[in-house]
C-alpha cells in the first residue's frame, strides 16, 4: 500500500490528500528536520486525546471532565494530519456536517486544549504561519516553493478569516456547557 493510500485511509477517511499534503507526506523526514512538524500513518495515532497526565482527582472534577469530553467530541470532527514539537495538532475542520477535506479549513488544537482556525487554506500554510518563527519562515517557504507548493502565505501574518459555522471553538464551548450541566 502506498504512503498516500495509507495516509488517506488512516487520516482522511479515504478521501484524497490535498496537493500540499500529498507532497509533504513524501518529504516527512525533511519536514520534521526543518520545522519540528511530524506526521504519522500509525493507525492509533491520537496523542491529542491523551489525558494520562491528569490525576484521578482532576479527572473527577466536573469542569475538567466536561472539558475533556468536549475536546474529544470536537476532535471527532477534525482530520488531524500533523503535529509540531510543542504539542500542537493541525488538521482539517470537517465540522458536524463532515465536510469533504477539499472544502475544509485548517484548524489547530494547541497544547492547552484550545481550538483555533489557522487562517490558511492548506496544511503547508498552517505550518508556515504557526510553526516557523524568525528566519525559518522564509527558508521554509522557499523550500515549499521548490517542492511545487504555491498556495502559500507571503509573510507570517498573511492570514485569512475563514467563515465556518460552527467554529471548533463555538462547538467546544457549547458541548462543554452541556456536559457541565449534565454533571451537576
Amino acid at each position: 500500500m502506498s504512503i498516500h493510500t495509507q495516509f488517506s485511509l488512516l487520516r482522511l477517511q479515504g478521501e484524497p490528500l490535498p496537493q500540499d499534503l500529498a507532497v509533504l507526506v513524501l518529504h516527512q523526514e525533511e519536514l520534521q528536520r526543518r520545522t519540528g512538524v511530524r506526521m504519522s500513518a500509525e493507525p492509533q495515532w491520537a496523542p491529542w486525546l491523551d489525558t494520562s497526565y491528569l490525576t484521578e482527582a482532576e479527572r473527577t472534577d466536573p469542569e475538567i471532565a466536561a472539558n475533556i469530553r468536549a475536546i474529544a467530541e470536537v476532535c471527532r470532527h477534525v482530520a488531524f494530519v500533523v503535529a509540531d514539537d510543542e504539542g500542537n495538532y493541525f488538521g482539517y475542520w470537517r465540522g458536524p456536517s463532515l465536510k469533504p477535506i477539499a472544502e475544509s479549513v485548517v484548524v489547530q488544537l494547541d497544547s492547552e486544549g484550545q481550538f483555533s482556525l489557522c487562517g490558511t487554506s492548506n496544511i503547508a500554510g498552517a505550518i508556515l504561519t504557526q510553526c516557523c518563527y524568525g528566519g525559518t519562515f522564509d527558508e521554509t517557504r522557499q523550500w515549499f516553493l521548490r517542492l511545487g507548493l504555491t498556495a502559500l502565505p507571503t509573510y507570517p501574518y498573511d492570514l485569512g478569516n475563514p467563515q465556518v459555522t460552527p467554529t471548533p471553538t463555538a462547538l467546544h464551548q457549547q458541548l462543554f456547557e452541556a456536559y457541565l450541566h449534565e454533571a451537576r
